[in-house]
């Protein structure tokens, strides 16, 4: 749960925090750059507060634009908690995502750790990416790697680029102890470049030699 003192604080640090999201590649979840009050914003503010999670989230995710005042921005946040506690992946996702970014305690990493992965357990994508890289880093296990790299392959394969770089990264360069694999590598190297294509619709002659040799049968 997300305190008044927490929403205050969010709301103080907000150009910090969207400044880290468009640079972190997460700039698509602000919906919009524009602080707007017309007919339509005040139709989705009643449905809001009558209970409507996808409004909840729209508009929250809206009163977070650069052109909101400080009070509107902490209507944000709270339409935002309002939206993740009706489990609506996205607002779950940037909730996780500005808490872990901004944690001042374990506490916090806690509550950002839980946001992140229920809305990866939801489907979300960019969740399932951001999460598998925060648990690659301090996995100790290899139990605890494979199920970060899961998550990882898992957001890859449903076409978040952000996840593809860094498998092409760990596979190009062996990062985290895995094997220096050129062909997983160049497979992944091949999705970014596609931006998000699924990878069965990839022509790549040379991705073609590396699944008939075996070595990304398991990307299948």
């Amino acid at each position: 749960m997300i305190t008044c003192a927490k929403k205050f604080f969010f709301a103080a640090m907000f150009v910090t925090m969207l400044s880290s999201l468009f640079n972190a590649g997460y700039a698509s979840e602000i919906a919009s750059k524009k602080c707007s009050n017309s007919l339509t914003d005040r139709v989705i503010d009643y449905k809001a507060r009558s209970g409507d999670v996808e409004a909840q989230y729209f508009l929250g995710n809206k009163l977070f634009a650069p052109a909101c005042t400080l009070t509107e921005q902490e209507k944000g946040i709270a339409l935002l908690t309002q939206a993740a506690q009706g489990d609506h992946p996205k607002a779950l996702f940037i909730l996780g995502y500005m808490i872990f970014e901004n944690a001042q305690n374990h506490r916090e990493t806690h509550d950002a750790l839980k946001y992140l992965e229920k809305s990866s357990k939801l489907g979300y994508h960019p969740a399932r990416s951001y999460l598998g890289s925060i648990l690659l880093n301090v996995a100790k296990t290899n139990k605890e790697k494979s199920e970060a790299l899961d998550l990882l392959t898992t957001a890859a394969l449903a076409g978040s680029v952000d996840a593809a770089k860094t498998l092409y990264h760990i596979y190009s360069s062996g990062l985290y102890g895995e094997k220096i694999n050129a062909c997983v590598a160049d497979f992944w190297f091949a999705l970014t470049v596609k931006k998000g294509t699924l990878i069965r619709n990839l022509p790549d002659a040379k991705i073609s030699d590396c699944r008939s040799s075996g070595q990304i049968t398991v990307l299948e």
